[in-house]
């Protein structure tokens, strides 16, 4: 591994339709990210524990278990604690689902309609945080 590599920040990407993961996942290999990617949220607990990404970036609503489930079980494991989470989706979110979502997960939501550069500045906040 070079020093580049070694530099690199790691974005953990989870959502379970392939054109979403593709569009956000290049975006951010563009933007000099490290990509991994889940297909759901037990893939994204096992990953993360695996991996100790910088970021996961994860959609709500997936199969088996949901995004908001895995982003607890991240909080509940010592080794993935720490990890920030940003949640990407369409559903509608209402200000008391997003308060709960940062005080319990400690996560911030981004809507997919987002502008991807928009996308991509919200991702350095939140790692350079």
């Amino acid at each position: 591994m070079n020093m580049q590599q070694k530099n690199k920040k790691h974005v953990l990407l989870a959502d379970d339709d392939s054109m979403t993961r593709r569009l956000f996942g290049s975006k951010l290999a563009f933007a000099g990210f490290e990509v991994l990617y889940a297909t759901n949220g037990d893939e994204l607990v096992e990953m993360a524990i695996r991996f100790q990404p910088d970021l996961v970036v994860t959609d709500i609503d997936m199969p088996n278990t949901d995004g908001i489930t895995a982003a607890y079980k991240l909080r509940e494991d010592s080794q993935t604690k720490n990890i920030n989470i940003i949640f990407l989706t369409n559903a509608d979110i209402s200000i008391e689902t997003e308060k709960v979502m940062k005080e319990l997960v400690g996560a911030s939501y981004i809507p997919k309609s987002i502008d991807l550069l928009e996308f991509i500045e919200q991702v350095h906040k939140v790692i350079n945080q």
